[in-house]
């Protein structure tokens, strides 16, 4: 996968599903199964980064006392 262009957070959740299913499949060999799961295991990690540099944009608007709006950041709870 390293040599291809990246996928985006949405293909590469696709792309999860269909190595999930090509590992259910019977007819998949042993070696494409290694091959499979250790692309799996690339882009769950990929997934996992580009969903934590998402939650890091995320702010929340607050309307204070006073009327006005604050951002805050994300917070996790």
């Amino acid at each position: 996968m390293s040599k291809k262009q990246p996928l985006g957070y949405e293909a590469s959740v696709e792309r999860l599903n269909e190595i999930v299913r090509l590992l259910d499949a019977e007819e998949t060999s042993l070696e494409d199964s290694i091959s499979l799961y250790s692309e799996g295991i690339e882009i769950a990690e990929k997934c996992v980064k580009d969903l934590s540099k998402a939650q890091t944009r995320i702010l929340e608007l607050r309307k204070r006392s006073d009327g006005v709006f604050e951002q805050l950041e994300f917070d996790e709870e």
